[in-house]
């Protein structure tokens, strides 16, 4: 009777453990903005748990995140991990070229007309 009854405990708390990580892996959305002509959304975030490290004042954006870029109708044109979510708000917007892009210096290029995404270059 004690062996059953110490695997449902474990059981219980492997399943715990794990929720509690997917949890913690999840993100939240720091900012989100549109492109000028209102076509595209760009949306900052970062994983739950990075808001639990303690940092500076005046240093909650230093944190790790990540930049997506979204058509209107919700698609997504991929997403770049930033060094800090601050780095969201660099987001330059060309859509007078041929193809019309988004870029982040240091971190990605968005084709916008593909909907792609190309961080191989940095």
């Amino acid at each position: 009777m004690l062996v059953p009854g110490l695997l449902l405990g474990a059981l219980t708390v492997a399943t715990f453990v794990a929720s509690f990580g997917a949890f913690l892996m999840g993100r939240i959305e720091a900012s989100r903005g549109s492109s000028p002509d209102g076509a595209f959304v760009a949306v900052t975030s970062f994983r739950r748990y990075e808001g639990l490290i303690p940092r500076g004042p005046g240093s909650g954006g230093d944190k790790a995140g990540a930049l997506e870029v979204l058509r209107a109708d919700g698609t997504s044109c991929g997403r770049a991990e930033l060094p800090m979510v601050s780095l969201g708000r660099d987001l330059r917007w060309e859509l007078g070229s041929t193809p019309r892009t988004a870029t982040i210096i240091g971190a990605a290029v968005w084709n916008l007309d593909a909907c792609s995404v190309d961080t191989s270059g940095w």
